[in-house]
């Protein structure tokens, strides 16, 4: 009986010590620096194993699909526990914290979001937690993917900055985004796409182009080249059938017989008639790429393009060693005209400060 009592004794003490460190963890200060449950990833949204990291001063995105971490904010100290907060890619002001309290266990935003539950604030609205797969966490932070960041950086409403980071010698040179290796040759077909960049082809059935959309392009900065009475797109439009697939509806023919504009991925969009029998406000009687769209989602299409192409010829960051571009890069790079900015690689490096 007493071998029972002392054994009872002791487990209570054991948890009443569980308990202790768990309220010391919960809400007792300490350093943010290290790994944390959750996060959201800025380019995939995938569903591998995804967590936040603080180190050095910097907030990084890190996850398991095998890409260089994406860097997104800073972060500094003003207090025991306590962190100021700057995010390169922002949301709505209160759905981000601009100011957190760190403990052992958790990370809490001093400013409370709204009610409404989007994404970024169920995200902060609840205690963030040390993410507590440790082996998966110190394997991705290891991982020689993970030496350098990527800098996501947003430039405004509907464009982010490209990084390079420039490797490699002469006439073997790589340009390095997330990860992936790009050739010189890619490289400069890439950003001869953006900074020259072809006139939009119209094909439509009609004897000429409606003056709406012509007015969209002409304002966004775009050239034009109309292709009027195009029947071909009557004839192999397969048209809003109930009994076809929903993805499917609205849909130029998959036939090999159809004509190969439907599936060129040229800057171009495809107009079909208006139905007689059906004159909706806003018909999808639009082709951007695969898919019928409506006149006002073709705008926006039109308009994100354009924040792209402003985004890529003002924004474009070139990483190289010293923060002096290569010769050969610097050549390949002048014909273009393009307002890019040069950085010291060392900037992205993060392999040393495990």
């Amino acid at each position: 009986m007493k071998k029972l009592k002392v054994i009872i004794r002791v487990l209570g003490y054991g948890a009443l010590g569980l308990c202790a460190l768990f309220v010391v963890g919960w809400f007792v200060p300490f350093p943010i620096e290290g790994n944390w449950a959750g996060g959201w990833c800025p380019s995939c949204m995938c569903n591998a194993h995804n967590f936040m990291r603080y180190e050095n001063g910097k907030i990084l995105f890190m996850s398991e699909h095998g890409e260089s971490p994406d860097w997104v904010g800073t972060y500094r100290k003003k207090g025991l526990g306590q962190y100021e907060m700057e995010w390169f890619a922002e949301g709505p002001a209160k759905e981000i914290p601009r100011s957190v309290r760190s403990t052992l266990l958790r990370l809490k935003g001093d400013n409370e979001p709204d009610e409404e539950d989007t994404f970024g604030v169920s995200f902060w609205k609840r205690n963030q937690i040390r993410d507590p797969y440790l082996i998966t966490c110190r394997k991705i932070v290891n991982d020689p993917a993970s030496d350098w960041v990527q800098k996501l950086e947003q430039t405004g409403a509907k464009g982010f900055n490209m990084s390079f980071r420039v490797a490699g010698a002469a006439g073997e040179r790589l340009f390095v985004l997330r990860g992936k290796d790009w050739t010189q040759q890619e490289m400069e077909k890439w950003v001869n796409n953006w900074a020259h960049h072809k006139p939009l082809q119209i094909y439509t059935a009609s004897n000429e182009a409606p003056v709406h959309v012509i007015e969209t392009v002409v304002q966004n900065g775009f050239d034009y080249h109309a292709h009027s009475n195009q029947q071909w797109v009557v004839t192999e439009w397969v048209g809003d059938d109930p009994s076809l697939p929903e993805w499917k509806r609205n849909s130029p023919l998959s036939s090999d017989e159809a004509n190969p504009v439907w599936t060129n991925k040229a800057f171009q969009l495809i107009i079909h008639q208006l139905p007689d029998n059906d004159t909706p406000e806003d018909p999808k009687i639009y082709i951007w790429g695969r898919n019928a769209e409506t006149f006002s989602t073709i705008k926006e299409s039109i308009e994100r393009r354009r924040h792209l192409r402003e985004s890529f010829t003002k924004h474009l960051y070139l990483y190289a060693e010293n923060g002096v571009l290569p010769e050969d890069v610097r050549q390949m790079f002048e014909p273009f005209g393009i307002d890019y900015h040069v950085l010291d690689e060392k900037i992205l490096y993060r392999g040393k400060n495990r």
